[in-house]
């Protein structure tokens, strides 16, 4: 399958994947993962709160109090997944 190809929830996996936002330590807001995929923050927090009750993306609220993502091993594998 082509990345082209994918729903935008797919896309949005795959972008983390990426951009190996795949640990705390390294987590993104989703305002800033918005800014990269180009999708309004609103649809991108919805998506993310899809992902994380399917285990795919974990969340936190950083020391700012701002709420950050982070793609799980079971996202990765769903990432994987996608092209096999």
């Amino acid at each position: 399958m082509n990345e082209e190809d994918l729903p935008l929830s797919e896309k949005l996996l795959l972008t983390m994947h990426n951009l190996c936002i795949v640990r705390p330590e390294i987590a993104k807001t989703g305002e800033e993962i918005a800014r990269t995929i180009r999708l309004t923050l609103d649809n991108v927090l919805g998506i993310l709160d899809n992902h994380e009750a399917n285990g795919y993306v974990k969340s936190f609220t950083d020391q700012m109090g701002a709420k950050r993502f982070y793609l799980t091993s079971l996202g990765m594998i769903k990432v994987c997944s996608s092209f096999t």
